[in-house]
């Protein structure tokens, strides 16, 4: 039973409570910062990871030029990341015909814009697609040039070719589409968020009669470092810069604890030393207040109740009174004269120190009736 008291006795102290406290709080601050690292880590890979393959479409306008052009939004959704090397090529996918095939080598053209695709831009574009002058107010970030072809396919082969694999031809027409890839910038980077270009020009220069299924604009990110890191092990650098966020915000949460403790230490010292000071008047009164409750008082009262006493905290012991010397003792009737004077010497001031006199038998009946008591009593001792 004792050790159960004992143990809550312990369990329920002020020191205990006080760590308690304490460790709570460190556990849910821990808590509640390793799920803020972890959120803002997610954010951060989102932010900071490029997308590995971008493809937008190219919709080409024939009809609007010497040759078919095509502008494009960068920005819907954000696509280019900075201080990111892509490497940038336009996608071209075309049907092996004789008009394409006699073609010959052409020129496709790129050229990345600050503006932001809009209607002026686009008429911007249209005039630039006859003048190949400049894009107006619009700033040119990049641009490119680079020639094309498409491939050469012998005609005995072809034919050939065209004979064994006759079915397979009518099932899948598709088969005779030629996939194009025109480069036109590798490791192309922009250091800083106001180069990031927002719109992209292209232009297919092989005239109007070019035949084209579809465009592309790509653009592949050569990832590097901590970004090559976070694409190809994502798992592993994940936990890793969660735990290092958190560590960080466990240190900067100790170093906050550590100063609002020192702050709050310090203030508390500075209360206690600012007390009232003890004044000599407060000294004073003590000391009187000492003085007089040495001694026992006996305070009259009216009538035949009984006098109030006043006795110390700290009573006189009986050894003082023993060790007094058999010459101190005064002499039978003696001590009653004695005591006779001193109380007509007292009553001819008027008042003692701590005794009044007051609602006595003596002030009951005057002074007159006293004073014939003192003479008889002195008449009766000179007769003795």
């Amino acid at each position: 039973m004792n050790n159960i008291q004992e143990t809550v006795r312990v369990a329920t102290s002020k020191p205990v409570q006080r760590a308690a406290v304490n460790t709570a709080l460190v556990v849910s601050g821990a808590v509640t910062l390793f799920c803020l690292a972890a959120i803002a880590t997610g954010v951060f890979f989102h932010n900071y990871v490029p997308h590995q393959l971008v493809k937008i479409p190219v919709h080409l306008q024939y009809g609007s030029g010497p040759n078919p052009y095509a502008v494009l939004s960068l920005t819907r959704p954000p696509m280019i990341k900075t201080q990111q090397e892509y490497d940038v090529s336009v996608l071209l996918s075309m049907p092996r015909s004789p008009a394409n095939v006699e073609r010959g080598n052409f020129m496709v053209s790129l050229h990345l814009l600050e503006a932001e695709a809009s209607s002026k831009l686009e008429a911007d574009a249209r005039v630039f697609a006859h003048a190949h002058d400049h894009f107006g107010i619009n700033k040119v970030l990049f641009a490119s040039r680079r020639p094309a072809l498409v491939p050469y396919d012998d005609p005995i082969v072809s034919v050939s070719k065209r004979l064994l694999l006759l079915l397979y031809h009518m099932i899948f027409p598709g088969t005779q589409t030629c996939t194009m890839r025109v480069h036109l910038a590798e490791r192309l980077a922009f250091s800083k968020s106001l180069d990031v270009p927002a719109s992209a020009y292209v232009e297919v220069e092989a005239g109007q009669d070019i035949q084209i299924y579809q465009a592309a604009l790509i653009m592949t990110a050569q990832m590097r470092g901590l970004r090559w890191l976070m694409v190809h092990h994502r798992l592993p650098t994940y936990i890793a810069s969660t735990l290092v966020f958190w560590a960080c915000e466990m240190l900067f949460m100790s170093l906050a604890w550590i100063i609002w403790a020192v702050v709050t230490g310090s203030r508390g010292t500075r209360a206690t030393k600012g007390g009232r000071p003890q004044t000599s008047g407060d000294t004073k009164g003590e000391r009187d207040h000492d003085e007089s409750s040495e001694h026992a008082y006996a305070f009259p009262t009216v009538g035949k109740q009984r006098p109030l006493k006043y006795e110390p905290d700290v009573k006189v012991e009986d050894d003082e009174r023993r060790g007094r010397s058999l010459a101190d003792v005064p002499v039978a009737g003696t001590e009653g004269d004695d005591e006779e004077e001193r109380n007509v010497d007292e009553d001819s001031r008027g008042r003692r120190r701590y005794d009044s006199g007051l609602g006595t038998s003596y002030s009951e009946k005057g002074s007159g009736s006293g004073s014939g008591n003192v003479r008889r009593r002195a008449s009766r001792n000179a007769m003795e």
